[in-house]
């Protein structure tokens, strides 16, 4: 393959993260809104383990969960500082 078919291929998997991230954002913001409502905290340590425990038998890979790890726990602390909004 050649870079600009390579870099294509990036281009198009970012179009769909955006798609995604912004569903799990319209989700987090519901959940703040549910948690202000309900006076709960809005980190859950507890559940933010289980996530990251069951991405990583999803993932089934050692070589990259480390990234995909860190890719998680971005994405959750984005989420919370968006609920506390």
């Amino acid at each position: 393959m050649k870079l600009a078919e390579l870099r294509y291929e990036i281009s198009e998997v970012d179009k769909d993260m955006l798609t995604l991230f912004l569903r799990r954002m319209e989700a987090s913001r519901l959940i703040g809104l549910y948690k202000r409502e309900h006076e709960l905290p809005i980190l859950d340590q507890r559940r933010e383990k289980e996530l990251i425990q069951r991405q990583k038998l999803l993932l089934n890979n050692e070589q990259i969960w480390p990234f995909y790890r860190n890719f998680l726990k971005e994405v959750m602390q984005i989420s919370r500082e968006y609920q506390k909004k």
